[in-house]
């Protein structure tokens, strides 16, 4: 019997130190806070809320378990779509304190937690180098064509600059989480730094844990894919689903002037250039005109509760896969509104008509009597 105690106790004491090991205690005390108030960590790929933490007379407590280090969204709305003050965290196993203004969270600030100084540190070095850059290209159009020339040296050195000091700091961190998102919003996010060379040096830099991990899949594919098409270009094919599930492809539209859209229904731009779009859709749909519209979303009902809302008259494909989407991927979309004008041979013809008085003259011209 004592034997069996023991044996108990002891299992009792490794999950207990197993669990501390993976707990992340945030603590802390944010000004101007109410008496009672919420703050949400939604998961920074997805902005779906994992945890809500409580926040009594200021004061935050809070324990949850992590594996590793994970990036998050800290914000105080409960709808993952519609908050504006937000702090982008990483936390990890650790004691973590918080302190700051609540009405003001992206001032936060956030110790004890390694991965998150490396974060600020690498946006440091980018903001700093970008804000040279900057300077630069807001004062060179009131130089004179030699100061012009010179500015434009001056820029191409600090932006190349940036993009070797960055390879230098994830090269010095191969085993950071924070490196292996970094270079996968270099893969995937705007601006981008890194051209595909140096972005699969440092991706043969990690090790094979995090090469494991979606994000890492996702990077060697994006570094596997061929140069993305421009203005002049076939575009290439597209196959997808529609929201009924039958197969759809680009190329089902040859022999027609085609407006091909890349938007998710987390995108209220995306969504507010609709209105403009089914004004020029019906102007010119008779004529031969149509739309092709690609979502980036994950979540069907999101996707078609979206389209039923907005009244989309025009065809809608995705295969789910978010920004991960095949086409996202193949046409190189870091940010939407996102649109090619493809003509009835299947080449590109234009690139991002983003007003209704742009895309009236840029499609107006193609159906000229």
């Amino acid at each position: 019997m004592k034997t069996q105690l023991s044996l108990f106790l002891l299992l009792f004491l490794l999950v207990s130190c197993n669990n501390d090991q993976k707990t992340c205690h945030l603590s802390g005390v944010l000004e101007d806070a109410p008496d009672t108030a919420t703050l949400y960590l939604a998961d920074w790929e997805s902005r779906v809320v994992s945890d809500t933490v409580r926040v009594l007379n200021g004061a935050i407590d809070y324990k949850f378990q992590l594996d590793h280090p994970q990036k998050f969204y800290l914000h105080n709305q409960r709808n993952q779509y519609d908050f504006r003050d937000r702090k982008v965290v990483w936390l990890e196993p650790a004691e973590i304190k918080i302190s700051g203004k609540y009405e003001f969270l992206k001032s936060l600030k956030i110790e004890g937690s390694a991965a998150q100084t490396e974060f600020e540190n690498y946006n440091s070095l980018i903001a700093t180098a970008t804000k040279q850059i900057n300077e630069l290209k807001e004062q060179i159009h009131f130089k004179t064509d030699a100061g012009k020339k010179q500015d434009t040296i001056r820029i191409e050195a600090l932006e190349t600059g940036l993009s070797d000091s960055i390879v230098d700091f994830l090269l010095k961190h191969p085993d950071s989480y924070v490196t292996l998102y970094s270079l996968h919003s270099e893969c995937f996010l705007n601006p981008r730094h890194l051209n595909k060379t140096q972005i699969a040096k440092v991706y043969n830099s990690l090790p094979e844990n995090l090469k494991a991990l979606k994000q890492a899949v996702a990077i060697k594919k994006f570094a596997e894919l061929p140069e993305p098409p421009r203005v002049g270009d076939v575009a290439p094919e597209i196959v997808q689903l529609t929201p009924a599930g039958d197969t759809l492809k680009l190329s089902d539209y040859r022999g027609k002037y085609v407006l091909l859209d890349f938007w998710s229904s987390s995108c209220g731009a995306c969504r507010a250039d609709f209105k403009w779009m089914k004004r020029i859709y019906t102007q010119y749909h008779f004529k031969g005109f149509e739309i092709l519209a690609v979502s980036g979303d994950h979540v069907k009902q999101r996707w078609t509760g979206a389209i039923a809302a907005d009244s989309v008259p025009w065809q809608n494909i995705s295969d789910l896969n978010g920004w991960q989407n095949e086409a996202f991927l193949r046409y190189d979309i870091r940010y939407i509104p996102r649109n090619f004008l493809i003509n009835p041979e299947g080449i590109i013809i234009k690139e991002g008509l983003s007003t209704e008085a742009g895309a009236n003259y840029e499609i107006g011209k193609l159906f000229e009597d």
